[in-house]
């Protein structure tokens, strides 16, 4: 059962590390800061996910908007 799990949770993150490396940039972009306004349980949710990937709030942003750029390129 656990081992199942781990072997999940390892294809998990290899396919999340590809798609970081893949949408790091070469050269660092500049970065500016945004004031958001969330509810205290959209906040904790994704604390809660950045926490899970060991990753910040402000990555797992970019990366939605990189997903949904390529989305809307199509």
């Amino acid at each position: 059962m656990f081992e199942k799990n781990a072997t999940d949770r390892e294809a998990e993150q290899k396919k999340i590390e590809k798609t970081v490396s893949a949408d790091t940039p070469a050269v660092e972009e500049k970065r500016t800061t945004l004031s958001l306004s969330l509810t205290v349980s959209d906040k904790k949710a994704l604390k809660m996910m950045a926490a899970e990937k060991e990753t910040t709030i402000a990555a797992i942003i970019h990366g939605w908007i990189a997903e949904h750029q390529k989305g809307a390129e199509k």
